[in-house]
């Protein structure tokens, strides 16, 4: 959780990560993520930071093959 945790918080747009649970089937991880962002920023940019946290995941050879990434507001 903490590789995880810091792989997602170096994401260009990411305030913070609030919640992360990562669960395992086989030698597969699947990971939920909750990733703060500024609430000003506009739906499709913090759509795109979505994208990028999940995409530098998977790639991260961790042996993670799907994110669901949940956008929150920074307060």
């Amino acid at each position: 959780i903490a590789k995880v945790r810091s792989i997602a918080s170096k994401v260009e747009g990411v305030s913070s990560i609030d919640k992360c649970r990562v669960r395992k089937s086989g030698g597969q991880l699947f990971v939920d993520i909750h990733v703060m962002v500024d609430a000003q920023m506009t739906v499709r940019i913090a759509h795109q930071i979505g994208h990028d946290v999940k995409d530098r995941l998977v790639a991260s050879h961790l042996g993670i093959v799907d994110v669901l990434v949940h956008i929150e507001p920074d307060q």
